[in-house]
């Protein structure tokens, strides 16, 4: 990876689109620390307002897409889909955590997968997006060069999947090259099957999990004519949910590195992947396959019974690119960084071949460019430029014989327009104080700020710093926050709401209790029935809370019936559940007789078991959580509260 890294680090095609890759998995912690601004938004859609604002087909689809909630959903903490984007593109350079194969990429994140039904829906998120881009000239949809997917069927038959297997076709004819994990089993596929890994399109990828020492993991699922290579999977150091890092593996864990070199070629210091993907798009979705297939190390683990016998090497695939792109490849890695009304400061990072760099710059609309010839630095400082305005840069290497010609482009804008500012932060909350912020705007001569609930709408003209502390909402109340700019030439949009709560609601609601979820690609929580309250609750990707729709009244001497129901993707397997209750409500399920239930076998259907409420439970609104995991082979793996699971949901109440 270092070797690849010297070469590029991910992020822009040499002419300068937004390389995407589509984790389909089961959601993504998008907040984690380490995704930086990796993770791909529609910010052509305006968030929660019910209309399809750029007409894909999808409503309110700003951060990716829920195939089974049909909404924006993705954001859940979900652990397996973590892990995987973390290998994809975790952010690199950044002084935390790990980094991804792409340290600079754009993950689009779309809940999914399972039956053919369902891998359909998925799928078509990513194909609609990449077909807009490429039919409005680049100015619709999004620039997506690959998916992952780190899930499937064992023992699928592609002749039971038709449809499925076909839109692999589908994808390539946009320019989407897809990666597949294939079973963690010591497994023929070419004998017994698995989806999508024996589905036989050039535009399908199948991958087979390696360990640290270049060996294919004997629990993994290989094939002469299905699966096309291994990479290194089992024991990946990875982003988890909660800003956490952790060991991740599985031929899950192996796919992303493959999915991730699809987007690093495309990011390499070399025109001709860039060009064919607008010209040609399955051309160079096919190009990047080969590359990476011809690339790979023999493995002598992998000979006879892998279509390569062949480990992934980024480098190599790298290499093989820039072979083809002449004597004198343009720089790479042009950015522009430290933004502000009237200077940018351009960076790149030019090849071993190059002896100085012609950097040529205009206002965007301009025909007439300024040239500065002959840099031999990596950096240049743009001066002089004037506010709110947009400016393009392109870069030129020159060689010992011969130029590269003007081929990295990008564009930005000067700060000083009149925008609302980028984000509102709720820093603090009471049960009557609400304390935010806001980054500044250069333009601004004040702020209005709106809180509304559902009875009372405040409105505060004339804020003049970026900072809010006010005293005076209704306890135990959701608001909602925005912003607007006002500048000299008028006001701008509102931000995106921000969601917040009162404090004044009780200890269930009121208290921040630990974090728990899971991977719902398989498994979930159908339904809980808690005497006459019955809540069936269906997939909601690892966790949800219900403590404010169901008015659940249990009393003191009370015996009741409790019921929970595993749920399905596909196939059933077998789970374990375990149901705590906060009873002394002090924020945590730690204090003896706090866990109220547990499975003693796994189960596949509904189980029910009687809650004893003794005299001495105290009275008020007290958290229930309820935990359900997959069992695992040897059927001992239970929740933990606390827990994020590999495969199972989590639900609390109040």
């Amino acid at each position: 990876a270092e070797l690849a890294w010297d070469i590029t680090t991910g992020g822009l095609t040499p002419q300068g689109d937004t390389i995407v890759v589509c984790v389909i998995d089961g959601g993504i912690d998008m907040g984690h620390e380490d995704f930086g601004d990796n993770i791909w938004y529609n910010w052509a859609e305006i968030p929660g307002n019910g209309i399809d604002d750029d007409n894909n087909g999808y409503v309110d689809d700003f951060r990716g897409w829920n195939a089974y909630a049909e909404t924006d959903n993705v954001d859940n903490d979900d652990w397996h889909g973590t892990n995987v984007a973390g290998i994809v593109g975790a952010q690199g350079d950044n002084g935390i955590g790990v980094a991804g194969v792409n340290w600079n990429v754009k993950v689009m994140v779309v809940v999914g997968g399972g039956n053919e039904a369902a891998a359909l829906a998925a799928y078509t998120y990513p194909y609609v997006m990449r077909k807009r881009y490429n039919e409005s000239g680049r100015s619709e949809g999004a620039f997506v060069v690959a998916t992952n997917a780190s899930w499937g069927v064992d023992f699928g038959q592609p002749a039971d999947a038709p449809l499925w297997c076909a839109f692999y076709d589908s994808l390539g004819m946009q320019g989407i090259l897809n990666c597949g994990a294939t079973i963690n089993g010591n497994v023929n596929v070419d004998e017994e099957g698995d989806l999508p890994t024996a589905c036989p399109s050039d535009f399908l990828i199948s991958v087979t999990n390696m360990n640290n020492q270049d060996v294919k993991v004997t629990g993994a699922g290989y094939g002469a004519t299905t699966i096309d290579l291994g990479a290194f999977g089992a024991g990946t150091w990875t982003a988890q949910p909660g800003d956490s890092y952790g060991a991740f593996g599985g031929t899950s864990g192996a796919t992303p590195h493959v999915t991730g070199t699809v987007a690093l070629l495309y990011a390499a210091p070399c025109p001709l992947l860039g060009e064919l993907a607008l010209t040609d798009p399955p051309q160079a979705a096919l190009l990047a396959r080969q590359y990476i297939l011809d690339g790979v190390d023999p493995n002598a683990s992998l000979q006879g019974i892998t279509v390569t016998g062949g480990r992934l090497n980024m480098f190599n695939s790298l290499q093989l690119l820039m072979q083809n792109c002449g004597p004198c490849p343009p720089p790479a890695a042009l950015v522009a960084s430290e933004i502000i009304d009237t200077s940018a400061l351009i960076t790149w990072q030019p090849l071993d071949s190059t002896l100085f760099v012609n950097l040529r710059w205009r206002q965007a609309g301009d025909t007439a460019w300024q040239v500065i010839d002959s840099l031999a630095a990596d950096s240049l400082l743009l001066s002089g430029l004037q506010a709110c305005t947009t400016y393009e840069v392109e870069l030129e290497a020159v060689c010992a014989d011969t130029l590269s010609g003007y081929i990295p482009h990008i564009e930005f804008t000067t700060d000083g327009c009149c925008v609302p500012p980028e984000v509102v932060f709720v820093d603090e909350v009471d049960s009557t104080v609400v304390v935010a912020q806001w980054p500044a705007v250069l333009a601004a001569q004040y702020y209005v700020v709106t809180l509304a609930s559902a009875t009372d709408t405040i409105v505060l003209d004339s804020m003049p710093g970026h900072e809010l502390v006010y005293d005076g909402l209704e306890p135990c109340t959701d608001y909602q926050i925005w912003v607007q700019t006002v500048c000299d030439t008028g006001i701008t949009q509102p931000t995106p709401p921000v969601d917040f709560r009162t404090f004044g609601c009780g200890p269930c609601i009121d208290l921040t209790y630990c974090e728990a979820g899971a991977s719902t690609q398989f498994e979930f929580i159908q339904s809980v029935v808690v005497d006459t309250f019955a809540n069936a609750s269906g997939d909601n990707g690892g966790y949800a809370f219900f403590g404010d729709s169901l008015n659940i009244v249990l009393h003191t001497y009370g015996l009741y019936e409790v019921t929970v129901e595993p749920g399905y993707q596909g196939s059933s397997y077998g789970e374990h559940f375990r149901v705590w209750i906060d009873f002394n409500q002090d924020g945590d399920f730690e204090d003896d007789g706090e866990m109220v239930f547990e499975t003693a076998e796994p189960v596949q259907e509904a189980v029910t078991f009687t809650l004893l409420l003794g005299p001495d439970v105290p009275l008020g609104l007290a958290r229930m959580r309820v935990g359900m995991t997959w069992a695992g082979n040897g059927g001992t793996n239970y929740p933990d509260a606390c827990g994020v699971e590999f495969e199972g949901e989590f639900e609390d109440y109040c």
